[in-house]
């Protein structure tokens, strides 16, 4: 029950994070501009299209693959979450690892709960005070509320 409320949270987090422009990846139908990861989005959210979390995966791998770090973090948390896909902590901590690597706060801040609960990982304390400070020198507030939280 602990973990579903943990990947609950992250899956709440990463939702509010869906939103605007992101990197380069490849424009899609759906509109002047949009990219495969926004594509993702849509689907994930239901926006325009009717909400399909296999369609969203595909979109967020596709943008991935492509080096985009907001799909990286959205891939992640579609593993985490195992919404069209199976469930896959490694797989998540990997891709969450690949987005924090690119100076992404949300990414950075996952990363830190993945470490912080054992996620895909054996827990690390350590790490997981790393990646939250990482994340909260960009000023993303979850960030350091967590440092605070955990006493980190």
């Amino acid at each position: 029950m602990f973990i579903k409320l943990i990947v609950t949270g992250i899956g709440l987090l990463l939702v509010s994070c869906s939103t605007g422009k992101y990197g380069n990846s490849s424009i899609l139908s759906f509109g002047q501009g949009e990219t495969t990861t926004d594509t993702g989005v849509r689907y994930l959210l239901g926006r325009g299209v009717p909400r399909d979390d296999q369609q969203a995966f595909y979109y967020f791998n596709r943008a991935a693959n492509d080096g985009d770090p907001f799909a990286e973090n959205e891939l992640a948390y579609m593993y985490a979450a195992g919404k069209g896909t199976r469930q896959d902590y490694t797989s998540a901590l990997n891709w969450y690892k690949q987005a924090a690597s690119h100076d992404l706060a949300s990414a950075q801040y996952n990363l830190g709960l993945m470490y912080l609960y054992g996620l895909g990982t054996a827990p690390n304390k350590i790490l997981a005070r790393k990646w939250f400070r990482a994340s909260a020198a960009h000023g993303f507030e979850p960030a350091r509320d967590a440092l605070t939280r955990y006493q980190l």
